[in-house]
């Protein structure tokens, strides 16, 4: 038997504890004669799982600004109450948004490194509820409770599985896209900040991005998104007068995400225009004039 001083196990005949010291004083009472399963490890799997789905119902209906709730109410109540109307008057477009399954599309890739583990979770708490109902019914019961749990935490594992599995294409091809817009509007800052700062002082463009220190315009960005410097190459051309060269293009290359020159990735600004695709490093850097110009 157990001791109720100390928690120790003892001989159910010793009349004192050997680990505390504590002595009986009286006859240990019977065991009850019904003695109920314990559903503890059964409704923990359910909990489980029912945490999963509260969590995303709450973040899809008020999440984003309460689009979906307010569609909702709207759907539910109808135009013609007073709360409606008032939800419409705000947002008019309210009922023509097609955010239900996009929002809950998204919501699924958002929170699956959350919501995957809970179901993980649920479906362990599940199966090891149903061995002991199995392996201890008098002790354990809830097994078609477990089953259950074990039931819906796959099902949601299955779910939000494959909506990350589909959406990672996209979410990779988006996140390139917005490393590449804000390369772009690196170099366009550089571009209207600083070189032409440098062309509307001097008339021409600098040699190099450090001789943008004579505009103080040594803040302008002169690397990209990945922290790799831009290549700027001045494009000159040859003056009708005298030996003066006058710098009056220029060529600004990001390496884009591979960090290299010449690939399929780069990005090139030509006089404050973004052109995509492969650049070659080896273009001459120098645009002849032709013959009737010069004469």
């Amino acid at each position: 038997m157990i001791c109720p001083c100390c928690g120790q196990t003892r001989e159910i005949a010793a009349l004192e504890c050997a680990t505390c010291g504590a002595r009986q004083i009286g006859q240990p009472l019977s065991p009850p004669d019904i003695l109920l399963p314990k559903l503890g490890p059964s409704f923990s799997a359910l909990a489980c799982g029912l945490l999963v789905v509260v969590t995303f119902l709450c973040f899809w209906i008020f999440g984003n600004d309460m689009k979906v709730g307010r569609a909702l109410l709207v759907w539910v109540l109808g135009d013609a109450t007073k709360f409606s109307q008032s939800l419409l008057q705000v947002d008019p477009k309210l009922p023509l948004y097609r955010i239900f399954s996009y929002d809950a599309y998204r919501l699924g890739f958002s929170l699956s490194a959350i919501l995957l583990p809970l179901s993980l979770l649920g479906i362990w708490l599940g199966r090891r509820a149903l061995n002991l109902a199995r392996t201890a019914p008098a002790r354990f019961g809830g097994a078609s409770t477990a089953k259950m749990s074990i039931a819906l935490c796959a099902g949601l594992f299955v779910i939000f599985s494959a909506v990350t599995l589909t959406t990672i294409p996209d979410a990779l091809a988006r996140g390139k896209a917005k490393k590449l817009a804000a390369t772009r509007a690196k170099m366009y800052e550089l571009h209207y900040q600083a070189l032409q700062k440098y062309y509307r002082e001097y008339g021409s463009y600098p040699r190099e991005l450090s001789d943008l220190t004579r505009v103080n315009a040594e803040a302008a960005p002169q690397s990209d998104y990945w922290e790799n410097n831009f290549n700027y190459q001045p494009l000159s051309v040859i003056a009708s007068k005298g030996s003066a060269i006058s710098l009056s293009n220029y060529r600004l290359v990001s390496a884009g995400p591979d960090g290299l020159f010449g690939t399929a990735d780069d990005l090139m600004m030509v006089d404050g225009i973004v052109i995509d695709g492969p650049v070659d490093p080896d273009l001459s850097t120098v645009v002849p004039v032709p013959e009737k110009a010069r004469r």
